[in-house]
């Protein structure tokens, strides 16, 4: 099996949705002895393959090119899909993440001008922006783990840091990583998250804020009685 810029042909033989990955069967072996036991199966990461609507589907026609990893593992990059001819596919893009980028922007425009005329204490903004790096590198490790088959972040925890304010950081993430993109149901969690987020700080910075505030303090009160 080669590696470098050539262009190798073959069958996506597996698909793990849930993980984002499979292996693809390569047409020719030829000097399969460089890949070991497994030299006729490649490992496929979703980000190598270009972006469409739909998800991998086994059996589906693809052409490729091997590359080693630092680690010494062989996967596929530059995926494309084939007809079965054999002839490069246009597939139907998905929409770039255009309303991902005007959330995030309208957000940091709210929020730079709620800390500029004092109605949030700028930790706030100090705070979303500490989580979103951590969330941000967060992703990127997850993308690496999952393009070595190292262990992964969890989702969860994905989840529960864009709860607590790093979601500005992971849509940046997702977009310029491409991770995490194609999941719908991660993607339904994640927005559900935003949103979650979005309404607190909504109700720290209007009129909502004093009573819903009292309203915790009634809640707390209660429980401890």
């Amino acid at each position: 099996m080669g590696f470098g810029s050539t262009r190798r042909e073959g069958a996506l033989a597996s698909w793990n949705d849930e993980r984002g990955f499979g292996f693809i069967d390569v047409d020719d072996a030829a000097g399969s002895e460089a890949a070991g036991a497994q030299s006729e199966r490649v490992f496929a990461h979703i980000s190598a393959f270009p972006p469409r609507e739909t998800r991998p589907v086994p059996g589906e026609r693809v052409s490729f090119v091997i590359e080693r990893t630092r680690e010494g593992k062989v996967r596929a990059r530059n995926i494309r899909y084939l007809s079965a001819s054999g002839r490069p596919l246009r597939v139907k893009r998905r929409r770039p993440g255009t309303m991902s980028y005007v959330v995030l922007a309208t957000f940091v425009i709210a929020i730079s001008i709620v800390t500029a005329i004092g109605a949030l204490p700028w930790i706030f903004a100090a705070l979303y922006l500490v989580m979103s790096i951590i969330t941000y590198g967060s992703y990127a490790s997850d993308k690496k783990a999952a393009q070595t088959r190292q262990w992964r972040v969890s989702e969860g925890a994905l989840l529960g840091l864009g709860l607590f304010g790093g979601w500005p950081g992971a849509i940046l993430a997702q977009q310029r990583l491409r991770h995490k993109t194609q999941k719908q149901m991660f993607r339904q969690a994640f927005w559900g998250t935003v949103v979650l987020n979005i309404l607190v700080f909504a109700i720290l910075t209007t009129a909502l804020r004093e009573p819903v505030v009292e309203l915790i303090r009634l809640i707390i009160e209660a429980t401890a009685l």
